[in-house]
């Protein structure tokens, strides 16, 4: 760790809860505005456990923008456009159990099965699948998580110990942020990798 990891407010980080994670999704073409219907159908099924689903949001409009946002009391997810890729999007609003290693392992399980959901959907046909060998995750809070180096410094051990139970021993590179204007988050490659063996890693 660096000197300056010694700056960052270590017990605020480790009470951060607004945690995002984003999956890619492997065709960039994806018309995002097919997931209304299904993400209607999960509201009335109550199709994620323990999820209180409440709405729908449709910003298919916005070029690049948060694409179709499927509203929950505790994290929203959806098809985010952000960037030009669209990737499933899951982020956690209200506070979760456990240290942060614990609450970096719920949003991950929570996007994934996310993931497994829309893959295996049948109203779309195995249309839309996921590269599960790369994600970003990002926090939404700049009092706990400020966007600076000393919060990679001081959040990288914890985001190690995901990536081992993700990826083994395999090579995985981390990428950090690069506009100070940017909320504080990092981007992940790692090995190529199914929605499913992720799920079997994280138990």
């Amino acid at each position: 760790m660096s000197a300056a990891a010694a700056e960052v407010d270590m017990p605020a980080l480790a009470d951060l809860h607004r945690i995002g994670i984003k999956i890619p999704a492997t065709d960039a073409a994806f018309p995002a505005r097919d997931l209304v219907p299904v993400f209607h159908r999960w509201i009335q099924t109550a199709a994620l456990p323990g999820h209180l689903l409440i709405d729908v949001a449709d910003y298919d409009h916005v070029p690049e923008g948060p694409g179709i946002l499927l509203i929950a009391h505790e994290a929203n997810l959806g098809l985010d456009l952000v960037g030009g890729r669209p990737g499933l999007v899951y982020y956690r609003k209200q506070p979760l159990a456990g240290d942060l290693a614990a609450r970096l392992r719920a949003c991950a399980g929570a996007a994934l099965r996310a993931c497994r959901m829309l893959e295996t959907d049948a109203a779309l046909g195995g249309r839309l699948r996921f590269d599960a060998g790369a994600f970003e995750l990002f926090a939404n809070d700049r009092l706990r998580a400020p966007n600076e180096a000393a919060t990679y410094d001081a959040f990288r051990p914890t985001l190690d110990g995901l990536l081992k139970t993700l990826y083994g021993d395999a090579t995985v590179m981390v990428a950090g942020p690069t506009d100070p204007r940017a909320r504080f988050g990092v981007t992940v490659s790692g090995p190529a990798a199914s929605v499913d063996q992720l799920l079997s890693r994280l138990g």
